[in-house]
């Protein structure tokens, strides 16, 4: 994340709809990837959602849409009627702009709903009726098919988090790493429409494996038996092993969590590398020291790694891999060899 300042001089932050040093009104604008004063850019006005959701993405008037490019991509949202449901679904938006963030700075596309594009993209906030009685849904699963992402409203609740996260033994589990995760399986749609080639396919089949398993069976017996006893040698995660797209989503997760984090590491100098400049070797390089510093940071207060994860030489690949083929299909500002 870039830091922002107001016309008036004071620190602004990404989430900000006033500063607090003018008390001036403050909104993102996302073709700009600028956080800006609203009263100097009065050819934007704010999302629907600015005073309901806190939402400071600000719409070119010229754009029809009362609800910014991030809220709008939002079809179902939970049932505002039940307790706490506004605060969930609050928290969901303003998770989904930050996925956005990155997506931006790396200009990839994010699809505008009503206008005819090759992908869709939609967004399903749901509940179940373990986390709502009155829901009709027996069971809501977090995930995506063909552009529609459906997110457990639940996931926004700490608690539920965590104990998702002890029951499944996994070592990291953020609602952004959600958002993150499932983007990645969106992102693959548009690697299979626009790769450069058949070399591009055969290169993720030796990284990756074939993607064309059998999907349901494989998580099927993910579930049953877990990883394989040495997955820490091959993959990210457990998880990671499930199935090639499971691997794939994996790390995009994580190179997405590296690229943003290193940003913010050097725009408050406590990294010299920076990934809009800098190769992703070096970023890669500076990432296993600097990751280091973060759980250890963690430790000294007593909370949980941030990232309990390690790079083996096989992810490394993974993420270059990742690295090369965005910067491939979606030049952009960001360096990737």
């Amino acid at each position: 994340m870039k830091r922002y300042y107001c016309n008036c001089g004071n620190e602004i932050f990404f989430e900000n709809t006033l500063c607090k040093g003018c008390n001036g009104s403050l909104g993102f604008i996302p073709e700009l990837q600028s956080l800006v004063r609203h009263e100097f850019y009065d050819n934007y006005r704010p999302c629907q959602h600015r005073t309901l959701l806190n939402c400071n993405w600000l719409i070119k008037n010229t754009d029809m849409n009362p609800q910014c490019l991030s809220c709008r991509l939002t079809r179902t949202i939970p049932n505002l009627s039940i307790n706490h449901n506004l605060q969930r679904w609050s928290k969901l938006e303003a998770t989904k702009r930050r996925t956005f963030y990155m997506l931006l700075r790396l200009q990839l596309p994010i699809p505008n709903r009503g206008i005819q594009q090759e992908q869709m993209l939609l967004f399903d906030f749901l509940e179940d009726k373990r986390s709502n009685r009155f829901s009709k849904l027996d069971m809501v699963f977090t995930g995506h098919a063909s552009g529609l992402i459906t997110i457990n409203v639940a996931e926004a609740d700490d608690s539920y988090r965590s104990a998702a996260q002890q029951k499944m033994q996994e070592a990291y589990r953020t609602l952004l790493g959600h958002f993150r995760h499932e983007m990645g399986h969106f992102y693959w749609l548009h690697f299979q429409n626009n790769s450069t080639g058949k070399a591009d396919l055969d290169h993720f089949r030796q990284l990756f494996g074939d993607e064309r398993q059998d999907y349901q069976a494989n998580l099927k017996y993910f579930y049953r038996h877990g990883a394989p006893c040495n997955w820490q040698d091959h993959y990210i995660s457990a998880y990671a092993s499930a199935h090639p797209l499971e691997d794939w989503a994996e790390c995009w997760t994580h190179y997405l969590h590296i690229i943003e984090t290193l940003e913010t590491a050097a725009a408050f100098g406590l990294s010299t590398t920076d990934p809009t400049t800098d190769s992703f070797t070096d970023c890669l390089a500076v990432w296993m020291q600097f990751s280091v510093v973060l759980n250890s940071l963690n430790r000294s207060m007593g909370i949980s790694d941030p990232y309990p994860f390690v790079i083996n030489t096989t992810v490394e690949n993974k993420l270059h891999f990742i690295a090369d083929w965005i910067k491939k299909a979606f030049p952009n500002k960001l360096s990737s060899n």
